[in-house]
């Protein structure tokens, strides 16, 4: 335990809030259908979303550093942490300003008056948490366990380096987030909030937790070919083959889900307004193909280098049979 400082168990007790405020309502707000309360997940979800990311690192630095197991150097992983957790703070202080009502999801509808939004404990223990994420991982940084903890990352005995396959692989990862999720508009919608023409959205704003699902995987695969490309992969090139796959899935599944089942069924969440006709631009369908390309390239790196592991095993096996065989013949 001495690679962990008391600074980063302040990050951890600060992690420890933020999971707590997630699930705990954040305002109430007073619109046309009365007083209702919001929480973080669906007021507010890339702050939410950001708040959740900051925990979750929080956590795996501490639990990596206890088992001296770190991919990262004991300053920059506190780095990792106080950075996370300071964008974390910032966002929850802007959104304690500036609430996202009364469009409750997307907030390009307008706002109304802050008088009308009353901010609950779950966003001030929120605060605290990101606060407290930010101020230990920080601190962290500059202390004496952080100075002598190097990176010890795990790494796979096998490895065979960067393929075309993990190549294109990352490269649909990156499609799949940088189409839909970034400066291009995803959907078309008519009659949103009972306007006469359409508008256009883009997916970052529409489908907020899907966009950061997608971004975490492809920075997860990213960082994993990185790993590759050095030969310092924590996983055998199958495995991590499959492991890019799952990742792939995982996204190909949400923007699927998305395609199909679009988030403008009622007007920003009023239950009596229908849109009429919601078109799927081509940036989603981009998106959606580089997820299955992605899909592909990694069944295709399992299979090659699952033969190949299988292939070394029994080649290695066959003279230690063979010299059992001779010594018994002796």
């Amino acid at each position: 335990m001495r690679r962990i400082s008391i600074w980063l168990w302040a990050a951890l007790a600060g992690a420890v809030l933020q999971f707590v405020a997630l699930g705990s309502n954040f305002y109430v707000v007073q619109g046309k259908m009365g007083a209702q309360t919001r929480d973080a997940w669906l007021g507010i979800p890339h702050t939410s979303d950001l708040i959740l990311a900051s925990a979750l690192v929080t956590v795996l630095a501490v639990a990596l550093s206890a088992r001296g197991q770190s991919a990262l150097r004991g300053r920059n992983l506190g780095l990792l942490v106080g950075i996370l957790g300071a964008l974390a703070t910032a966002q929850l202080v802007y959104r304690m300003f500036v609430p996202p009502f009364g469009c409750l999801t997307y907030t390009a509808c307008g706002t109304t008056a802050k008088s009308d939004v009353t901010l609950l404990a779950g966003i001030w223990i929120g605060l605290a948490g990101c606060g407290l994420a930010a101020l230990g991982g920080l601190g962290h940084a500059f202390t004496a366990a952080a100075r002598r903890t190097e990176a010890a990352p795990p790494i796979a005995a096998q490895q065979a380096g960067i393929t075309p396959w993990l190549g294109l692989s990352a490269l649909g990862l990156a499609v799949a987030f940088v189409a839909p999720f970034t400066g291009f508009k995803v959907y078309e919608v008519e009659g949103f909030f009972g306007g006469k023409g359409t508008s256009t959205w883009s997916g970052w704003l529409s489908i907020p937790h899907t966009s950061s699902l997608v971004l975490a995987c492809a920075l997860i695969g990213g960082v994993l070919v990185g790993a590759a490309a050095r030969r310092r992969a924590p996983l055998s090139p199958a495995a991590l083959g499959a492991t890019l796959g799952v990742l792939a899935f995982i996204v190909a599944a949400r923007e699927l889900y998305r395609i199909v089942q679009s988030p403008f069924k009622t007007a920003g969440g009023q239950t009596d307004v229908a849109v009429g006709t919601v078109n799927i631009l081509a940036p989603f369908w981009i998106g959606f193909a580089g997820a299955a390309v992605a899909i592909l390239a990694a069944i295709v790196q399992v299979v090659l280098y699952y033969r190949e592991s299988t292939a070394a095993e029994e080649h290695q096996a066959a003279p230690v049979m063979s010299g059992r065989v001779q010594s018994g013949m002796a």
